[in-house]
């Protein structure tokens, strides 16, 4: 099961973390979700490989965020 770990910018608060994760736990192969953000972070633990990946990368974007794998982020993961 592929980790990985966003930092993602306009997270203002509990309502644009809930807003986010039921984005990304609406992916069906997502299986863990944690946004902090008072960090900016995003962790989300899925099932899959490059599609799935940038299934999870377009829901980040279209839950309206800029986001960047956090540094030292390997973007082969998948």
């Amino acid at each position: 099961m592929p980790d990985l770990t966003f930092v993602v910018r306009g997270v203002a608060g509990a309502e644009d973390a809930e807003k986010l994760e039921r984005a990304l736990t609406g992916l069906g192969f997502v299986n863990l979700v944690n946004v902090d953000s008072e960090k900016g972070l995003v962790a989300v633990s899925f099932e899959g490989g490059e599609a799935e990946r940038e299934k999870v990368e377009g829901a980040i974007g279209e839950a309206g965020h800029a986001f960047e794998p956090t540094p030292g982020a390997d973007p082969e993961v998948g």
